[in-house]
């Protein structure tokens, strides 16, 4: 499937790798990314620049029940959701990090 909008509004698609057995959803950002093992069946993409979630995939996907399915699928919510609160937590330290340095600058640098 393509150009889904999932309930977070966010362009996604899917597709299923029957050869390997491995089903992917990407978020469609365009942004490289590098693969961050969770477990043995669950691998999370993360964006080189903003480390944000850009997909996940799930391995040996066939060979899992429907119900196992849902847990991986409600696992991999919970790993993004995780990834996006660091994110949030690292962006607010850097943020502040910058305000401080700038002050600093204009109160050293620049004369009253």
């Amino acid at each position: 499937m393509k150009g889904i909008i999932g309930s977070m509004n966010v362009n996604f698609s899917e597709r299923y790798d029957e050869e390997d057995d491995i089903y992917y959803v990407s978020f469609e950002t365009g942004e490289p990314s590098y693969a961050e093992e969770v477990d043995d069946i669950l691998i999370i993409e993360r964006g080189m620049y903003t480390n944000m979630p850009t997909g996940f995939r799930i391995l040996n996907f066939h060979k899992h029940k429907v119900g196992g399915i849902r847990i991986l699928v409600k696992k991999a919510k919970t790993a993004i959701d995780k990834m996006e609160a660091e994110a949030e937590d690292c962006l607010e330290k850097r943020t502040a990090q910058a305000e401080k340095t700038i002050e600093k600058y204009i109160t050293d640098k620049i004369p009253a």
